[in-house]
């Protein structure tokens, strides 16, 4: 499960940074959401062995920089955010 939705959340949301805030409108991955479930479905894949093994350093640095006080203080999401998240996610699933 946690593969497909990481599947979702990278095809199903896009990288467009809208001018405005959005308040739980939308599909960009500039929600906080969309990081919570990326988070969150990484933490998972790590745990059930889902991640490659070449891909594992990688995601638990991810996952250090993504879930710190630094990045949540960060006060918008930048377009270098969520190229490092595609990037990420295309080399688990096998785009890149």
């Amino acid at each position: 499960m946690a593969i497909e939705h990481l599947r979702f959340l990278r095809d199903k949301f896009v990288d467009e940074i809208p001018d405005e805030v959005l308040h739980g409108r939308g599909n960009f991955k500039v929600r906080r959401n969309w990081w919570q479930g990326i988070v969150g479905s990484l933490e998972q894949a790590l745990n059930q062995g889902l991640i490659p093994e070449g891909q594992r350093q990688e995601t638990e640095d991810f996952l250090a920089h993504y879930s710190s006080e630094e990045f949540h203080d960060q006060p918008l999401t930048s377009a270098e955010d969520i190229g490092k998240a595609n990037n990420l996610l295309d080399g688990i699933l096998g785009k890149r």
